[in-house]
């Protein structure tokens, strides 16, 4: 149901101005309320520039809006001209006049005249929300193509549910959920309601997370403002395998307004369980602004996955490049950051083509390469080894990276290696699961890297496209500052050597045992290792890396990793590593917010806070720009 057009994901800012009415009463015990998820202050419109009819909705479901009335709906545009047959609607379901290509509702529908900013259209009788919720939604006309006209207006917070997407064209075959691909969409409900609370508080989510054992660990919980003032503090307290606690929140600048369905998220740092499994992790907000927290959805629950084995998912990116390709020189760019910044971690491995380093044909590549540059995390989907999923000259693959991190592996590898012989360098891969299964749908293989290598001549001068080149982050100076060939680099991460372009068969036996280490071991001759013209390609054996890879059997992704120097384990990190790991904590979770608290999956052009949990538990937080 889910599909991805890039044409519809580019935003183009577009500020509205917020027409909001204060609360007003209607009788003495009745009220009026604004519903509304996002963040007037942060609009932008988007779009597919394209001429023709949109349907977009949002999907109402929170507990508390039960039993009130829907009066009317508040739609923005960022601008008016060109947009005609506009028709707001209420619907238990989202179907479809395949005919007509139109939304038909059930419930209610109302014409109105699109106007920039917001219009408030109100429905001939108001209609009482019921426990299988709403949708709320819109269909207007865009009569002319242009590259301005993005006529969706969307906030800065995603949700489930926040965008429901149908049009006649780009999006004409279903419904689209968009709750991975876009933000909100900035609609405001206008409701009425018996008896409201001026204080009151909902839990939106606890957010479900992977621990360890005998230490504490931290999650995220969403408040949901579901009073008619704003909240600037509340309590709760909270509950895990029968221990209890209470914390106090005061948000600060970050004060919620008098606004329905407004939110914001905080940490509960919870304590340490000894045994094993999944805990429910219950939260409960007892008092707002110290008046007593009469909601109906005050309490939320989650869930702590608990190991005595808690895998480190370290992705692998493998670029592709030679030094024939003009626009490589971003790939070693970013390989070289990336270890810069997580040198205990991050495993890069480079694919050399039509170089004096390729070791292999372009048809023995791990993955299908349409051409040069061409990067994968984890043999999934392509990437790009200095931008990742951004665009332009941005430095993405950080984030990138980081996210697929936060991916629970199956398994935690360990590897070292011994030189059995002076040539003969013996890696051992030692994978523990942290719980039991009968099958094993996994394998391991591993791949020797070579760092340092560099020459003269023609065909190890890097060529360069990026000469004379601005707007690139100031790692990229090697080669905007350079001629249209570098000459004298020195290439790390380059492979040389693999025990199979994927897993070994039967290196991993079944059936698992929880915590218990199985190891699988392979030798690697660098005697033998020479590059597609039979030239040796290793210049000093002290520079070699081994890489143990954990494999899904069947789709060969990539599930885990680690590395270790030659003659060295994962498990004795060099003294630049030691040192590292001082200054900086192995970074556990990434998640990003915007300046009023929201949490954002995929940051776009603008300032964001960064909070980083480290594997002690503490938060580390600081602005960044994207």
């Amino acid at each position: 149901m889910k599909t991805t057009n890039h044409r519809f994901l580019s935003f183009s800012l577009a500020l509205v101005a917020l027409l909001l009415g204060s609360a007003t009463s209607l009788q003495a015990a009745e009220t009026e309320i604004i519903y509304s998820r996002g963040d007037s202050t942060r609009t932008a419109g988007t779009g597919s520039v394209k001429a023709e009819t949109y349907d977009v909705a949002q999907h109402l479901t929170d507990p508390a809006l039960v039993g009130l009335k829907v009066k009317a709906v508040r739609i923005a545009f960022p601008f008016a001209n060109d947009l005609t047959d506009g028709q707001a609607w209420l619907s238990k379901e989202l179907p479809l006049i395949k005919s007509q290509r139109r939304q038909e509702a059930d419930i209610a529908t109302q014409a109105f005249d699109p106007k920039k900013g917001y219009t408030q259209v109100d429905f001939a009788e108001p209609y009482t929300i019921t426990e299988e919720g709403l949708y709320v939604g819109y269909t207007f006309k865009l009569a002319k193509s242009t590259a301005a006209r993005r006529p969706l207006v969307v906030t800065g917070r995603i949700t489930q549910g926040g965008l429901f997407l149908h049009s006649s064209d780009v999006y004409r075959t279903a419904w689209h959920d968009m709750a991975d691909q876009m933000t909100d969409l900035a609609i405001q409900v206008v409701l009425v309601g018996e008896n409201v609370s001026e204080h009151a508080v909902g839990v939106g989510y606890v957010q479900e997370f992977d621990g360890r054992t005998g230490e504490a660990n931290t999650t995220t919980v969403e408040v949901v403002n579901h009073g008619t003032q704003g909240v600037a503090s509340f309590d709760y307290t909270y509950e895990l395998a029968g221990q209890t606690g209470s914390g106090h929140v005061d948000l600060g600048n970050g004060k919620l307004p008098g606004i329905y369905g407004r939110s914001a998220t905080f940490q509960v740092q919870l304590p340490a369980v000894a045994e094993k499994g999944a805990y429910p992790v219950t939260i409960d907000i007892t008092q707002v602004d110290g008046f007593n927290n009469e909601d109906v959805a005050r309490q939320g629950q989650g869930l702590a996955n608990l190991y005595h084995t808690l895998p480190i998912h370290r992705a692998v990116l493998e670029e592709y490049t030679g030094t024939w390709c003009g626009y490589c020189p971003r790939g070693f760019v970013g390989l070289e950051e990336m270890n810069r910044l997580h040198p205990d971690d991050f495993i890069g491995i480079s694919y050399h083509n039509r170089d004096p380093m390729e070791v292999m044909a372009s048809g023995q590549f791990p993955s299908s390469v349409p051409g040069f540059p061409a990067a994968f995390i984890d043999r999934k989907a392509p990437t790009d080894a200095f931008s990742g999923s951004m665009a332009g000259k941005t430095f993405g693959i950080d984030d990138m990276w980081q996210r697929a991190c936060t991916v629970l592996a199956p398994a935690e590898v360990d590897v070292e290696s011994t030189w059995t012989e002076d040539s003969v360098l013996t890696a051992t891969a030692l994978v523990t699961f942290p719980l039991e299964r009968a099958d094993c749908p996994y394998e391991v293989g591993f791949i020797l890297l070579c760092d340092g290598l560099t020459g003269t001549g023609s065909s190890w001068a890097q060529a360069n496209y990026y000469s004379g080149e601005s707007g690139w982050p100031s790692s990229m100076s090697t080669f905007t500052n350079g001629g249209s060939y570098i000459n004298g680099l020195v290439f790390n991460f380059v492979v040389v050597a693999r025990s199979g372009i994927s897993g070994i068969e039967n290196s991993l036996l079944a059936p698992i045992e929880a915590d218990v280490t199985q190891s699988c071991s392979y030798a690697f001759d660098i005697r033998q290792v020479k590059n597609t013209s039979g030239d040796p390609v290793i210049q000093d054996k002290n520079n070699l890396k081994v890489v143990a890879l954990l494999f899904d059997k069947e789709s060969g992704v990539i599930l885990n990793a680690n590395k270790a120097a030659a003659g060295a384990s994962s498990k004795t990190p060099t003294a630049i590593e030691q040192l590292a790991r001082t200054a900086d904590k192995r970074v556990r979770s990434t998640m990003f917010y915007d300046l009023h608290g929201h949490p954002v999956a995929m940051p776009q052009h603008g300032l964001y806070i960064k909070a980083q949990t480290l594997e002690d538990g503490t938060v580390r937080t600081e602005k960044v720009v994207r």
